[in-house]
């Protein structure tokens, strides 16, 4: 039987501890067979570094059962159950942690540099996947020999409730790039992506996917949109002040500020390279 590609997530998580499981457990329940899964946990003072010890405990050996038969024997009825370990196989974690905070950024691409994957993407804390979202992913990347593949999504707020559906464009930079950052965070790359061109920049503290992967469009890479509905991600309050992301506050201010400098950079691009 053919080996599947080696996929890699990075989950950077900062004060998100008590979604951390929810996020995890969209990883290891994915249909698809080979994931590994690195934790990026800097600075974060919540208690997240005992919620991923205990994730890994359970990962390690818990089991669940479930009815299986009806066995009846000497005339009486017996329910038999059947136990079989909680989580699937062929998943590994690793956790990078320390705590100095050195920022979201700088957090991916500790994760990114210990990818070994053919194809890698992160997943925030706080988001979470559809089961098949990793299969589907690696079939259009292969299927249609692109470098980037994603998908639609849908917006949810803190208990899960569908809020909006974010349909994205079929890939044309200018719609993608220049007009505004219409990718989305539901997407899977080719790791050797990196290797092209570089890291995410610790410059950009907010729009550091709108950067690295306008990057990766002017270093040729092929984009191919999934019309399929297959991430999550959480809506916060900003003004929450026990809300960890990094755009609370100024911080989506400076998401717009950072936003506004990758477009006008693609724009430029786009003039150089097509006169027009």
């Amino acid at each position: 039987m053919k080996q599947m590609p080696l996929v890699s997530v990075v989950v950077p998580t900062f004060n998100q501890g008590h979604y951390l499981p929810v996020a995890l457990d969209s990883i290891m329940f994915q249909s698809y067979p080979n994931i590994e899964v690195i934790v990026c946990n800097h600075g974060s003072t919540d208690g997240t570094a005992e919620v991923v010890a205990a994730y890994l405990e359970a990962v390690d050996g818990e089991k669940a059962s479930y009815l299986h038969h009806l066995d009846i024997r000497d005339g009486e009825d017996r329910l038999a159950r059947r136990e079989e370990l909680r989580f699937p196989e062929g998943r590994t974690i690793t956790v990078v942690e320390s705590d100095e905070n050195i920022g979201g950024t700088s957090s991916y691409n500790e994760g990114f540099k210990r990818c070994r994957g053919t194809y890698c993407t992160y997943l925030v804390a706080d988001d979470y996947f559809f089961p098949n979202a990793i299969s589907r992913l690696v079939d259009v990347l292969e299927r249609c020999q692109a470098d980037v593949a994603y998908s639609d999504l849908f917006v949810v707020d803190d208990g899960g409730r569908i809020l909006q559906l974010l349909s994205k464009p079929d890939y044309d930079f200018t719609a993608c790039f220049c007009e505004w950052f219409h990718l989305g965070v539901s997407r899977l790359y080719r790791r050797e992506l990196h290797e092209r061109a570089g890291w995410y920049d610790p410059n950009y503290r907010n729009a550091n996917d709108y950067d690295m992967f306008l990057r990766f469009a002017m270093a040729d890479a092929a984009f191919v949109h999934l019309p399929e509905v297959l991430y999550c991600t959480r809506k916060h309050n900003p003004d929450n002040p026990n809300e960890p992301a990094s755009w609370r506050g100024s911080g989506y201010e400076n998401l717009m500020r950072e936003s506004i400098r990758c477009a006008k950079r693609a724009r430029r691009y786009h003039v150089e390279r097509n006169g027009k």
